[in-house]
């Protein structure tokens, strides 16, 4: 499976553990307007977050900005229908819908900046990284091929 595909399941993955145990906290404190919104929130979130996946390949080749524009205006009417109802519907708290609305956008944060997770992230890894120290110690030569001819770098020490 690619890494992107692994990305996708894992920020999902974590979404719905959030969701899932803000729904029980709820569910805990009797609160069931609340998880039933955080439970709604999050399932339109995460049917954005796929979608958005999905045309995010059709993005980067190029298309067209009417079809573009279409595609932004599905993901609008997606994330409308959770608050609509619950606006409309007393069963449903509206400020816990946003809550689980927002739920994919801590679950991206958390993955990329508070996990120390083992799947793919984006950028360099702690490990590959180079500091600064190291670009210190590598200087240019004569023979480099950013200073002469033959293309080699040398390492002080």
């Amino acid at each position: 499976m690619s890494d992107y595909l692994t990305l996708q399941r894992t920020l999902i993955k974590k979404t719905l553990f959030f969701a899932l145990a803000a729904a029980c906290i709820c569910l805990a404190l009797n609160q069931k307007a609340a998880a039933k919104g955080i439970a709604l929130g999050s399932v339109f979130s995460v049917a954005d977050f796929k979608l958005m996946a999905l045309l995010l390949p059709r993005r980067l080749v190029g298309q067209s900005r009417r079809s573009f524009f279409f595609s932004l205006i599905c993901r609008f009417v997606l994330l409308s229908i959770p608050l609509i109802l619950a606006i409309k519907l007393p069963s449903i708290n509206f400020a816990a819908t946003v809550v689980g609305l927002l739920l994919m956008k801590a679950a991206v944060f958390y993955h990329f900046f508070l996990s120390k997770s083992s799947t793919p992230r984006v950028g360099p890894s702690k490990g590959n990284s180079v500091s600064q120290g190291d670009f210190d110690r590598v200087r240019c030569s004569s023979s480099s091929s950013m200073c002469g001819a033959r293309g080699k770098l040398s390492t002080e020490r």
